[in-house]
């Protein structure tokens, strides 16, 4: 996915790129909502107003974080993982995904508290466009929920 992107950008440019977005905005989760890069990144996303930012976390620690760092990301969605609305449903689709591997709904509310899976889960449940992680986690505990998630395109 990643290398289609560079080839992407190396093909149609990136200012075409942007112009696509705009033309059609999507939706990007973010999923270390308090990280002050992350924060520079949505408040950034938000005056562009070509890519939409979903932020992951504590709503109130977030603000916290963005008044501390100087961000305005007013009008980004921010999503609570401990209290979101359709967890069940979340949880119902992500044991259904990973049932042959033994998942079951109690193994699956757990996972889906870290904000990798959550918000890797938005984007397979369709609710968000891509995912942007990686200012805190490791590569691998970033890209794991994609693999196990939405998986690779064959061939």
């Amino acid at each position: 996915m990643a290398m289609e992107a560079i080839v992407n950008m190396s093909v149609y440019g990136f200012g075409q790129m942007i112009e696509k977005l705009k033309a059609s905005p999507k939706t990007i989760v973010l999923t270390e909502g308090s990280d002050p890069r992350i924060l520079e990144a949505a408040s950034r996303l938000l005056a562009s107003n070509f890519l939409k930012p979903i932020l992951l976390g504590n709503p109130e620690e977030i603000a916290k974080a963005s008044e501390k760092a100087g961000f305005n990301i007013h009008g980004a969605q921010i999503i609570d993982p401990e209290n979101y609305e359709d967890f069940d449903e979340m949880v119902a689709q992500f044991v259904e995904l990973r049932k042959n591997k033994g998942m079951t709904p109690e193994k699956a509310r757990g996972i889906l508290k870290s904000a990798n899976y959550f918000g890797t889960m938005l984007v397979k449940m369709g609710k968000a466009d891509c995912l942007l992680g990686g200012a805190t986690y490791s590569t691998a505990d970033t890209v794991r929920p994609a693999l196990q998630i939405i998986k690779t395109k064959p061939g």
